[in-house]
């Protein structure tokens, strides 16, 4: 069964983040997760107006996924995404696209929750453990 997963993300690593998205859809692959993050942006400016969306996706959502890249915790938006998640009880995790290792700054919300690299079998089993430990809220 599909768990609910709301992706945070920088526009500059949408590639990266679409092809995530892609293995989840992948019969072959174990990553099976139901896409709640924003895929077309809102078209506003109102602040308050867009919170409130994002806040509805991550709310419908099991946990949140930061896939982050290496100026992604420069985002105010992702920083507000990740601790919109917290405020709302959703575990969090970070994926880095980076593969040539960790990467050295990673959004701050992220510090203790668990980092991994694009290793599937790991993602898989991290989303498990999360899931298992924090019940999913509506």
């Amino acid at each position: 069964m599909a768990v609910r997963v709301f992706l945070s993300f920088v526009e500059e690593d949408l590639n990266l983040v679409n092809l995530f998205r892609g293995q989840a859809k992948n019969a072959n692959c174990d990553l099976d997760f139901s896409d709640y993050s924003i895929k077309v942006p809102f078209d506003s400016t109102n602040a308050d107006y867009i919170g409130r969306g994002i806040r509805e996706q991550i709310a419908r959502s099991a946990l949140t996924i930061c896939l982050y890249g290496p100026t992604t915790y420069t985002s105010h938006w992702v920083n507000w995404e990740l601790n919109k998640a917290l405020e709302l009880g959703k575990p969090l995790m970070g994926v880095y696209l980076n593969a040539g290792g960790p990467i050295k700054y990673y959004p701050s919300p992220l510090k203790q929750w668990p980092r991994v690299g694009w290793d599937i079998p790991l993602i898989v089993k991290t989303i498990e453990q999360l899931v298992r430990k924090v019940p999913a809220k509506a």
